[in-house]
């Protein structure tokens, strides 16, 4: 038997952990007013060490109205005594694709691959029992997201080294699209959003029946901190991590995706703002290629005050675009 499930390419994908609902949700269009709704809340942690200094903010990544979602752990599997090849053969010929961690020393497509291990998350969307082959979906060793494909033995031997190695994520999570969900855009949620990014608020609060908040700087408040680290960069005090500006300017261009949708709902009242948003950008993209290329070159002057410079006219830009929508939102 062979199954190959479909994945789109994700509106963000700076982590696994929220790219492979994005790119299994994104498979149905009307998805994508969910999306759009959403995605708006950014969180830096100043926490040394943290391994997701800066990202996008929400409650639970894996909760979405066009996803179903059952959550196992490996802990679970082991104790139900199921075979965790089998498990996933089955997962994915019943629809679900299979969110898990594996070691990057048996998997072909990572970087560590033979060279070191270490628990990473990845996506299996595909089986071919004929073939023994899984296939997965997630970054590889060319920092490129695509289908790649591993034997039924290297997804046993990547699942089983774990049980040996230090692993925070124990998640065996499956995942299937609910195309008949029904979720319009939610003016009232954005407009809430815009609110709370303008004023920097502590967004995890509003969760705290669940768990702590957590101690982040939010939303517009994530921009002296993200100076603050681009300067010590571009002075050679710490080492270039292009997380920052790839997160940076996916929610710029989610910003974009947003107010043209708001411009094609509301009869074009956004759509000043909307060009507003692709210059904000386009001014992400060229701060993110600048490092990138610093970090190809090795050329210091590619990166420094001038681009750091650059965040303050992007802070004042985007204050001021917000205060227009929330403006024009009004009461809806």
């Amino acid at each position: 038997m062979r199954t190959q499930l479909p994945v789109s390419e994700p509106l963000a994908g700076g982590y696994h952990f929220y790219a492979f609902p994005l790119a299994i949700a994104g498979t149905v269009e009307r998805a994508k007013d969910w999306i759009l709704s959403n995605y708006i809340h950014l969180a830096h942690d100043a926490t040394p060490g943290t391994s997701v200094p800066f990202c996008f903010y929400l409650y639970d990544y894996a909760i979405s109205p066009w996803l179903d979602v059952i959550r196992n752990t490996r802990a679970w599997l082991g104790e139900s005594g199921a075979d965790p090849v089998a498990f996933c053969r089955a997962a994915v010929h019943a629809g679900y694709y299979v969110y898990l961690n594996l070691d990057d020393y048996f998997i072909p497509s990572r970087p560590g691959h033979q060279v070191r291990h270490g628990s990473h998350d990845l996506l299996i969307c595909g089986a071919d029992d004929d073939r023994s082959l899984f296939t997965s979906f997630g970054y590889t060793k060319d920092d490129v997201m695509r289908r790649s494909d591993l034997t039924f033995e290297e997804f046993g031997q990547g699942y089983r080294s774990l049980d040996a190695l230090p692993n925070d994520c124990p998640q065996v999570y499956l995942y299937r699209p609910r195309p008949d969900a029904e979720y319009p855009f939610n003016f009232r949620l954005v407009r809430r959003s815009f609110e709370d990014y303008l004023d920097g608020a502590n967004v995890s609060e509003q969760f705290d029946m669940f768990r702590e908040p957590w101690d982040r700087s939010y939303g517009i408040d994530c921009y002296p901190p993200l100076q603050r680290y681009l300067t010590d960069y571009a002075e050679g005090n710490t080492e270039g991590d292009i997380r920052y500006l790839h997160i940076l300017w996916e929610h710029k261009r989610l910003m974009t995706l947003r107010t043209e949708r708001m411009a094609e709902l509301l009869d074009g009242d956004f759509t000043a703002l909307a060009d507003e948003a692709r210059g904000l950008e386009k001014q992400a993209l060229r701060l993110r290629n600048k490092m990138f290329f610093r970090e190809a070159t090795g050329r210091a002057s590619e990166f420094g005050g001038a681009e750091i410079e650059q965040l303050d006219h992007m802070r004042s830009t985007e204050q001021r675009l917000l205060e227009k929508a929330v403006a024009r939102l009004g009461g809806r």
